[in-house]
């Protein structure tokens, strides 16, 4: 006789006598452990099974003043498996009998595959009847009530999972349309948002009623707390009643204190910063106060808003942010109303920075402010000998001690003097931090800096950023200046982050760690449909570092004008200490008038037979008598 399949697995057909006993048994034993309650119903399955337990202990009707005891619910449970276990099982033992196919031991046709579907369509029926009946057990519960002796009966059968020892409060079971209750992962939060529950860290958080501001009190935006002083912001801290620990925190927590309790007000709190996007896919709004440096008083960019706006690193975003959540280290962006200072729709249809045409550069950054001061004569000579060009691409070698800090600030002071509507970033790599400070003070533009005993990663974050902000300017059509100091430090902060590529070039620099102040540097053109970049970088030589050398040499062919500064003239005193013979910019006709560029050449066939600090000291001689260049060469005709 063959054995009939169940489930796909081979089982022993056993007689109709032994197969209740089994059932029984399965029945004893599982019903103390999981505690069900059912109540009896009349169907047919359980007609039939009705003469199976006419030996069962009556049992008394509950009284009707009070809820039924433990035990007598639990019998009855056990009453109601066994009578339906012992159905399911004559019902089996019945299939069976019909599937044996007679006594020749074969299978009846169909016999074994139809018989065993019918059985587990009867114990799907089975199961799905004893859900239904806990669910209306579980109804009857919610609307009377029950001992807790029920309710860990319901939590063993994974239908409310809680922590132990915690009671159920009627109408708190699920989550309500009114918002009175939630729970999400141990998190319960109320509708208004003012109280919330923290299970599992023993206890609750105590109501915060709304806030209330002093009477005409204006709400500083997230620039504004930035740009404060430390006082400012302990004296705001004290008017909004925040008095524990505040005076012994750092800036940025403070400001992140202030940004808990100032995002409750109606109008919110105004935000803005410049975006960078970690590896993860979230960014960070950072300030350019504090050279992009990542702190606690950051706003949190959500990778659904990067998506949906189509945000990249480097664009100045400005909206409102909202009340930080329990549990959350960052104020979050709640409402977007600018990229790059236009409307929402304008940045969206923008081309990428490396698909615009880059050109040469055909107009001219003017550094003669015309005033006739000696530091106006710096500008001067740079227009005459080499002169910048929106999309230029300068490099100003200078050896230690040559002056090259002092050149800088004279160029930046005239470029946002004679053009106030360019964009001018001072970025300070490696640099000391009083150098820092004084050109902070001396220069009208956004300053970005990383002192030498910042680690070499935090340089190439700052110059990364500089360079992406960059780029986002000029996708919107706007001319930038970048003032690097200096491109040597730059690379040797990249040699020491870049990972090892196992080729090693003279210096100790690394095959692979000039790839990308390269195109840093290489980002500077002018563009076909409008905007440009400007970068001009300094590079050290003579500094007794062949790591240096090699620096030089690589970049110095990939720069269209040259500065050279000389350290011997430096020596003597003489400033600017520039080599005029050496300095120039390629293709300077399209940057000069075809008369005035004819006066220069004039003037460098002059220059060309003197000694370096001889032509210098007669060019200074002659340009200290008048205030213009104009001025100089009619002077010159004399």
């Amino acid at each position: 006789m063959s054995e009939p399949e169940i489930d796909g697995a081979t089982a022993p057909a056993e007689t109709a006598e032994k197969r209740p006993r089994r059932s029984r048994a399965r029945a004893v034993e599982a019903a103390p452990e999981t505690n069900v309650e059912i109540s009896v119903e009349t169907t047919p399955d359980t007609q039939a099974a009705s003469p199976a337990v006419v030996d069962a202990p009556p049992v008394a009707a509950p009284p009707p003043a009070h809820a039924p005891s433990t035990e007598t619910r639990r019998d009855e449970a056990l009453r109601d498996v066994i009578a339906d276990a012992m159905a399911e099982d004559r019902d089996d033992d019945d299939d069976s009998h019909e599937g044996e196919g007679g006594t020749t031991g074969q299978p009846h046709e169909g016999g074994s595959g139809s018989g065993g579907e019918q059985r587990l369509s009867r114990r799907e029926r089975f199961k799905q009847r004893m859900k239904e009946r806990r669910e209306r057990q579980r109804e009857q519960r919610r609307a009377g009530g029950l001992p807790e002796e029920g309710e860990a009966a319901d939590a063993a059968d994974g239908d409310i999972q809680r922590p132990v020892g915690e009671s159920r409060q009627p109408g708190n079971e699920s989550r309500h349309a009114s918002g009175e209750s939630r729970q999400q992962g141990g998190e319960s939060r109320h509708s208004g948002g003012e109280s919330r529950h923290q299970g599992g860290q023993g206890g609750n958080e105590p109501y915060r009623a709304p806030f209330s501001f002093p009477e005409g009190f204006v709400v500083p935006s997230l620039t504004e707390m930035k740009r404060m002083p430390a006082f400012r912001l302990l004296e705001l801290a004290e008017r909004l009643n925040l008095h524990e620990g505040v005076a012994r925190m750092r800036k940025q927590d403070v400001i992140f204190a202030l940004l808990k309790v100032l995002s409750r007000h109606p109008n919110g709190v105004a935000a803005d910063g410049v975006l960078e996007i970690l590896q993860d896919g979230y960014g960070f709004l950072r300030g350019a106060e504090a050279s992009y440096l990542a702190g606690p008083d950051d706003v949190y960019i959500s990778p659904s808003q990067i998506r949906r706006f189509n945000l990249r690193t480097g664009d100045y975003i400005a909206g409102r942010v909202r009340n930080p959540k329990d549990g959350e280290r960052y104020v979050a962006l709640n409402q977007l109303d600018t990229i790059n200072g236009e409307p929402l729709e304008a940045s969206k249809g923008k081309v990428l920075f490396e698909n615009l045409t880059p050109l040469f550069p055909r107009e001219r950054f003017k550094l003669e402010r015309g005033n006739g001061s000696s530091e106006d004569i710096t500008g001067r000579v740079m227009d005459l000998m080499s002169p910048i060009g929106k999309g230029q691409r300068a490099l100003i070698v200078s050896p230690p001690k040559a002056g090259k800090t002092m050149l800088m600030q004279q160029v930046a002071t005239a470029i946002t003097t004679n053009h106030p509507d360019v964009h001018l970033i001072v970025l300070l790599v490696d640099e000391r931090p009083e150098e820092v400070t004084e050109m902070q003070r001396t220069v009208r533009g956004e300053v970005v800096s990383s002192t030498f005993d910042e680690p070499a990663a935090r340089h190439v974050q700052v110059a990364e950023m500089v360079i992406e902000r960059a780029k986002r300017l000029v996708e919107h059509k706007k001319d930038v200046v970048i003032l690097l100091d200096s491109i040597t430090r730059l690379a040797r902060a990249y040699n020491t982050v870049v990972p090892s590529s196992g080729k090693v070039l003279t210096g100790g620099v690394d095959a692979n760690a000039l790839h990308r102040p390269k195109r840093f540097f290489g980002a500077a053109r002018k563009l076909e449909e409008g905007g440009s970049l400007t970068i001009i970088a300094t590079a050290l030589v003579e500094t007794g570092s062949k790591m240096d050398e090699v620096i030089y040499e690589e970049f110095k062919g990939t720069g269209n004008s040259e500065v050279h500064l000389d350290r011997r003239i430096a020596e003597k005193r003489v400033y600017p200490a520039i080599n005029i013979n050496r300095s120039g910019t390629r293709r300077e006709e399209l940057l000069i008038e075809p008369d005035m560029l004819q006066k220069i050449w004039i003037l460098r066939k002059l220059l060309h037979p003197m000694d370096e600090l001889a032509a210098m000291e007669f060019l200074l001689d002659k340009m200290k008598n008048t205030k213009s260049n104009d001025e100089f060469f009619n002077f010159m005709r004399r």
